[in-house]
C-alpha cells in the first residue's frame, strides 16, 4: 500500500506542477497558489490512489491502465463538460471575477454541475467496475478531488472559448497524472 500511496501523492503534486507550468506559458503565471495547490494536490492525489487501488484488480494490464483510467476520469467530468458547453460561464471571464449578485448562483452550479455528478458518475463507474461498495465511494471520491483539483474551471469557462483551452489543459493534467500513478506503483511495488 505504501507505493500506492507515494504514487498517489507524486501523481497529484506532478499534475499541480503541469498545471502550473502550463498556465505559465499559455494563459499566465499563477504561481502564488503554490503553497495551498501542494495541499489540495497531495490529498487529491490520496483519493485517487485510493480509486485505483480499489479498481486495479479490475482494470485492463500495463499499458492498457493508463488509457482505461483517463477514460474513467474523463467519464467522471465529462457530465460537467457538457453542461458547461451548454450554458454561459458562471464568471467574468476577462478578470475571472464572480458578477455581483451571482455568488449563490454560482456556488450552487458549481456543486451541482460539477462536484455532485463527478461525485455520481464516480461512484457509479466504481461500482460497475469493482463491483464492491469501497470501489463506489473510493471512485467517487476520485471524482470529487478532480473536480475541484484540476477540473475546477470547467463550470466557471462555460461555454466560452477559453473553455477549449481549460479543456486541452485538463485532459495535459489527467494524461500526466494517470501515468505517473500507475507507472508509479508499478516501479515502486517492484523495488
Amino acid at each position: 500500500m505504501g507505493p500506492l500511496l507515494a504514487s498517489g501523492i507524486m501523481a497529484g503534486v506532478a499534475g499541480l506542477l503541469v498545471f502550473l507550468v502550463a498556465h505559465h506559458i499559455w494563459i499566465k503565471p499563477i504561481w502564488s497558489i503554490l503553497p495551498a495547490g501542494l495541499l489540495m494536490a497531495a490529498v487529491g492525489g490520496l483519493a485517487v490512489a485510493w480509486s485505483y487501488f480499489e479498481l486495479s484488480d479490475h482494470l485492463p494490464s500495463r499499458p492498457w491502465t493508463v488509457p482505461a483510467y483517463m477514460a474513467l476520469i474523463a467519464a467522471t467530468l465529462a457530465p460537467a463538460a457538457v453542461l458547461g458547453q451548454l450554458r454561459p460561464a458562471l464568471v467574468d471571464v476577462a478578470d475571472m471575477s464572480i458578477r455581483p449578485g451571482d455568488g449563490t448562483t454560482v456556488a450552487v452550479r458549481f456543486m451541482l454541475e460539477l462536484v455532485l455528478t463527478a461525485a455520481l458518475v464516480g461512484g457509479v463507474a466504481g461500482r460497475l467496475i469493482s463491483h464492491s461498495l469501497k470501489g463506489s465511494i473510493a471512485t467517487a471520491a476520485a471524482g470529487v478531488a478532480f473536480a475541484l483539483g484540476p477540473g475546477h474551471n470547467i463550470p466557471l469557462l462555460g461555454s466560452t472559448p477559453a473553455a477549449a483551452k481549460g479543456l486541452a489543459l485538463l485532459a495535459l493534467i489527467v494524461f500526466v497524472s494517470t501515468l505517473i500513478l500507475v507507472e508509479g506503483t508499478a516501479w515502486l511495488s517492484r523495488r
